[in-house]
């Protein structure tokens, strides 16, 4: 009976704690008020699916195809696109984030390409994040186990606006 006891007591405590926690953490804004010299944001806000749909049309405009597409927690987009140009021929593997708070860091970067690494028969990795890269995301990109292209924000923008429809860009 003890011994029950033992095991049990820790997720009692641990349920209560979540449950007073939940009950009277306090309420956090979504969008934070700007301090003393902060610039608001002006980038436009966008959907999941807006985003996939560029993407999408934007990797098609490079003459690639999309083999396999998923959208995932938070909008990430994963592809394996299909390059059919002659002399590059080969399979690509994309990841997508809709994300502008936060850029990513050189271990969500080296991490990417470490999974390129590992698909024997990726070409490359094309990493857009719309929220961008640290310096040392940028910088740790030459030690890479595989070859991987860093896109931010402005770069997918500038590319949307040479390649896609003025609707879409």
């Amino acid at each position: 009976m003890f011994a029950l006891f033992v095991m049990v007591a820790p997720l009692v405590v641990g349920a209560v704690v979540i449950l007073v926690i939940a009950r009277f953490a306090p309420n956090v804004p979504r969008h934070q008020a700007l301090g003393e010299g902060e610039v608001a944001d002006d980038r436009p806000e966008i959907t999941g699916d807006e985003f996939k749909d560029i993407v999408e049309e934007l990797v098609g405009s490079q003459g690639m195809e999309t083999v396999f597409s998923s959208l995932g927690t938070g909008g990430v987009i994963e592809m394996t696109l299909r390059d059919n140009r002659p002399l590059s021929k080969g399979r690509i593997l994309l990841q997508a984030t809709p994300v502008l708070q936060g850029q990513l860091d050189s271990v969500e970067v080296l991490g990417f390409a470490e999974g390129v690494r590992a698909d024997m028969g990726a070409l490359k990795g094309i990493l857009i994040a719309l929220a961008g890269f640290t310096d040392e995301a940028r910088t740790s990109i030459d030690a890479c186990p595989a070859p991987v292209d860093l896109n931010d924000g402005e770069q997918l923008l500038e590319m949307a606006r040479d390649n896609l429809s003025p609707a879409v860009a």
